[in-house]
């Protein structure tokens, strides 16, 4: 195991040398485009036993994806491995942070033991005792290393995604989980750039855990209702391609819908009705059953048609199916299976014992899915290549050979 985790631990450094280098530029490639970005957050299950009981700790893996090409702009874990909980206990009572707001600490962003404790006997209580927490629990702390709080992790994502994007785009658009509470982070990092603009920021949710026939059957539906409508509404397609000229059938049709449900509005209601309410998509896929979409930076400075542009294009479909491909190519972050007989307790064995590997994989899976995973019914290329990044696909001995 030493061995494999020596290999494991050069090709992580390989892959965040090589990928700092080439994506010292990748602001270049969204230069005058209107991109359109995914960002969700899944679940790492980590088996970490504890005096002898089983245990699972979960770590949070966020990805951003750029929709067109398929290029994951960013992927992280709240985790930091160089910071152990009992050296930041102590740290934290030395200095006083117990005493502090939590604003005013001087190590805020990672959780401390004591706190995470009593944070999860708070929501937890009811079914696990303290020390089911601390040795075998659903949700703990890791026996080595820190967790990053939730608020300082999606805030530090979300400012290294605009820190690769750069400022040489035209409109950056963030499509986000809803559940995952990224709005606000987004919205407050790009203040000045909403007010002129140039970010659009929406939250996307849809209905989960339904069956793979339930979903087909509602694709079906919604590729029929496509058709149907623009069939209904030939006459007023045909106004708004002259008026439009650039906008596809698809986004004319959206355009259409649109205009006959918010046209009564004033701006400031329809705003508030977009941000609050969202629009239930009427066009069912088979990854996003029942989507709704809530538009949070509707400033009346899109136009119809830009309204359009920006919810036919809205979407998480990019990230999840980068999720997708990472449970299915690291056995480690496969979903485990709750049983009764542990309470719904979680032991996978194919996952990590050691929590490092969790955002190691990450780097590598992310090096891999971007350089050197060739993708596409046309033309075999990989999502570096699609964005511009690079001009071809890169080998297992690039990477190998990279100093």
């Amino acid at each position: 195991m030493k061995q494999i985790h020596n290999k494991v631990d050069f090709l992580y450094q390989q892959a965040v040398a090589f990928s700092h280098e080439r994506e010292k530029r990748l602001d270049v490639c969204f230069e005058n485009q209107n991109p359109y970005f995914s960002t969700d957050i899944q679940t790492v299950l980590v088996n970490w036993p504890v005096k002898k009981q089983r245990g699972t700790i979960p770590l949070l893996h966020m990805a951003t994806v750029h929709k067109f090409s398929q290029f994951v702009v960013a992927a992280t874990v709240d985790f930091d491995a160089e910071v152990s909980p009992e050296d930041l206990e102590r740290r934290m009572e030395l200095c006083g942070d117990f005493s502090l707001p939590r604003s005013m600490r001087r190590h805020a962003r990672l959780w401390s033991v004591s706190e995470y404790q009593s944070s999860l006997m708070r929501s937890q209580g009811a079914r696990f005792s303290k020390d089911d927490i601390a040795t075998a629990g659903k949700l703990r702390l890791p026996g080595h290393g820190s967790r990053v709080r939730g608020d300082a992790f999606h805030y530090a994502h979300m400012m290294l995604v605009k820190k690769l994007v750069g400022n040489r785009f035209q409109t950056a658009n963030y499509c986000l989980d809803d559940e995952a509470g990224l709005a606000a982070a987004v919205c407050s990092l790009n203040v000045e750039e909403i007010k002129s603009g140039r970010v659009n920021v929406a939250e996307i949710s849809f209905k989960k855990g339904m069956t793979n026939d339930d979903r087909q059957t509602l694709a079906a539906r919604g590729t029929a209702a496509v058709a149907n409508a623009i069939a209904a509404e030939s006459q007023n397609m045909a106004l708004v391609k002259s008026d439009f000229p650039n906008l596809s059938d698809f986004q004319a049709i959206t355009l259409i819908l649109l205009w006959k449900n918010y046209r009564n509005l004033s701006p400031a209601e329809r705003a508030e009705n977009f941000a609050k309410s969202g629009v239930p998509w009427p066009f069912h896929t088979k990854s996003e059953p029942y989507k709704t979409i809530r538009l949070k930076t509707d400033l009346d400075d899109m136009g119809w048609d830009g309204l359009a542009r920006f919810f036919s294009n809205a979407t998480l479909h990019p990230v999840d199916a980068y999720f997708n491909l990472s449970r299915r190519r690291v056995a480690g972050f496969e979903r485990g299976i709750p049983t009764a007989s542990n309470d719904q307790r979680i032991w996978h064995a194919y996952s990590y014992y050691n929590p490092e590997m969790v955002p190691k994989m990450a780097v590598i899976l992310r090096f891999y899915y971007n350089y050197m995973l060739a993708t596409g019914k046309k033309s075999k290329q990989t999502p570096a290549m699609r964005l511009g990044l690079a001009k071809g696909r890169i080998y297992a001995r690039d990477l190998l050979s990279y100093s």
